[in-house]
């Protein structure tokens, strides 16, 4: 697998999960740089240990079809890889070479991808919009659904709620990641007093149940407002478990709820509370009262 973005991490785990021989190789020292580090890391330990290759910093100078029938790969500087069967995803493109895009005054990037105005997904060309994966990051099929919902509300003169700053992003790879709000980096560079708790699937019930022995949830809060700033998860169901955090999160909720509420028992879901109990004990000490909402 050439290219360890989101879609090549999910095609090189898909693969990886069938018993498929799987070397992922990334030209960059590492994948997936906007994910927490501490999540990114777990995740790779997780490949590595279920035997994929990761070649990280090896960026690829030719590709050759070998006579009895495989594939070279040669690296820059030396080194090569000797493979069955290649699966290219580095990078997609705006498909917008064929719209004559030039005609009604719009330019492309490099890439194909159009500008538009985040607020309004107006193009240079104000009755002109764009969404979806065209105009870039994020490029998920949720995003680009309210952004569509949003283009369509300006164009025709309807007033449209702007989606929260803060959205789940879902990474569909073996195991699964998600996240929403910021990351510990993102914190420490705002210079944001913060702590953090942790949960591990195998310390709940649910996880015994399933016979999980990785995967975790993790949960950042500000030590000043007690409010969650962001939620990593990585392991089953993350892609489902995302969306407490992300309405605790955009409602501004705070490290109280997941301390005072009741979750199922026994269910993943319940991470969150072992995660929220343990930030709690960092922040005033298992001996201190927990903070009650609306207590001045």
């Amino acid at each position: 697998m050439i290219g360890a973005g989101v879609i090549g991490v999910e095609y090189a785990t898909i693969f990886n999960a069938l018993d498929v021989k799987v070397t992922l190789i990334e030209p960059r020292d590492s994948m997936l740089d906007f994910l927490d580090k501490e999540l990114l890391s777990d995740f790779t330990y997780q490949l590595r240990d279920s035997g994929m290759v990761l070649r990280f910093g090896h960026k690829v100078e030719k590709v050759v079809k070998t006579a009895d029938g495989f594939c070279e790969i040669e690296f820059e500087g030396g080194g090569h890889v000797r493979t069955q069967m290649i699966l290219f995803a580095a990078g997609r493109m705006g498909s917008t070479r064929a719209l004559n895009l030039e005609a009604c005054g719009l330019s492309t990037d490099h890439r194909g991808r159009l500008a538009v105005d985040p607020k309004t997904l107006q193009t240079s060309v104000p009755h002109i919009y764009a969404a979806g994966d065209v105009i870039g990051f994020p490029s998920l099929a949720s995003t680009s659904m309210e952004q569509g919902r949003v283009a369509a509300c300006h164009a025709f003169g309807f007033t449209a709620v702007e989606p929260p700053d803060y959205f789940p992003y879902g990474i569909y790879s073996v195991p699964e990641m998600s996240m929403v709000g910021m990351t510990e980096r993102e914190v420490s560079d705002r210079h944001i007093p913060y702590e953090v708790g942790v949960a591990r699937f195998r310390e709940t019930s649910r996880g015994h149940i399933m016979g999980l022995d990785k995967g975790m949830l993790k949960m950042i809060f500000s030590l000043k407002t007690r409010r969650l700033l962001g939620c990593h998860i990585v392991g089953e169901g993350a892609t489902e478990l995302i969306h407490i955090g992300q309405a605790v999160l955009n409602l501004k909720g705070t490290l109280d709820y997941f301390v005072e509420n009741t979750f199922n028992y026994p269910t993943l879901a319940e991470a969150y509370k072992v995660a929220a109990l343990d930030a709690y004990n960092r922040m005033a000490g298992p001996d201190v009262a927990p903070h009650i909402s609306g207590e001045e």
